[in-house]
């Protein structure tokens, strides 16, 4: 039987600071990503069920989602 290993936080990857930031600034950036993907199906959700455009336009505003860029309709 072998002895239990204790972890120290450094070996945990604790007290890194140059990689806290870089996991921050990937964290920041998937969030901003889900977001934007929780807007397409939400915007894509509206168009299917809208009456008209001029219901869809209405309806993408009231979630404020009427000024979505392009590019984000695109990839939808």
């Amino acid at each position: 039987m072998q002895p239990e290993r204790q972890t120290s936080p450094s070996s945990l990857g604790f007290g890194k600071p140059r990689h806290a930031a870089q996991d921050f600034a990937q964290a920041r950036l998937d969030a901003e990503i889900t977001g934007i993907n929780h807007q397409r199906q939400a915007a894509k959700i509206v168009a299917g069920r809208s009456h008209d455009a001029v219901d869809c336009r209405e309806l993408l505003s009231m979630l404020g989602l009427a000024n979505l860029p392009a590019s984000t309709a695109l990839h939808a």
